[in-house]
């Protein structure tokens, strides 16, 4: 008689579905694509479009295990760079100091504030930022000097790229709210279902006056 497959090939199955790029069983892909309903705006002109996944009800919270990486946002040239940072809702943020200045990072950003106080180049201090919202940072020494961290309810976000196209991977099974945030226009939502193995696709249409309730366009295989 064949012996059946043991936890250790089952592992050894899904440690190499992740090395080639494959996504989990238990797990979707939502993709989507970011339309303009401004008459005679360009997307490069109004900056970054954030793409993220909450929870289905308002008042309601997605339980996730928050990422160990620690994101930087550095200041280097008496700038901030990047100058959005997008995080999970509970991640550590670093921000390294670069120049060969002391700076003071900190946001008046409720509930999200903070002040790191005054440090040198080759420092660099840490924050934790518990609170889905936009946190905008400031130093204290340089009034040209503004930066954007947005924290995302979940780990599940991406920034969509010139074209409007974004994909956010490893998505567990559910119902959600999808928000596209630009920091120039309102936020727009979405509901979305996610299967396992399968790819929610969908277009959302920003800055019109009027916006269709959508639903997601097709699904199949990513």
């Amino acid at each position: 008689m064949r012996a059946r497959p043991g936890p250790a090939f089952a592992l050894a199955a899904l440690l190499a579905a992740a090395a080639a790029g494959g996504e989990p069983a238990q797990t979707g892909v939502v993709r989507g694509r970011v339309e303009l309903g401004v008459a005679g705006a360009r997307m490069a002109d109004l900056g970054p479009f954030v793409a993220y996944l909450d929870a289905p009800e308002e008042g309601s919270r997605l339980d996730f295990a928050v990422p160990v990486a620690v994101p930087e946002m550095r200041q280097s040239g008496a700038r901030f760079q990047p100058r959005l940072l997008v995080v999970t809702r509970g991640q550590r943020v670093a921000l390294p100091n670069d120049d060969a200045i002391y700076h003071n990072v900190f946001s008046f950003s409720q509930p999200n504030a903070f002040d790191l106080g005054l440090y040198p180049q080759g420092e660099s201090r840490s924050v934790v930022l518990r609170h889905p919202g936009v946190v905008r940072t400031y130093c204290s020494i340089h009034e040209s000097m503004s930066g954007t961290i947005l924290v995302a309810p979940s780990p599940w976000h991406a920034i969509a790229d010139a074209s409007g196209a974004f994909e956010i991977r490893g998505v567990p099974s559910g119902r959600y709210r999808l928000w596209v945030w630009n920091d120039r226009l309102p936020r727009v939502v979405r509901r979305v279902r996610v299967d396992a193995g399968e790819v929610a696709t969908l277009v959302v249409a920003v800055g019109a006056e009027q916006e269709p309730q959508a639903t997601p366009a097709s699904a199949g295989r990513p």
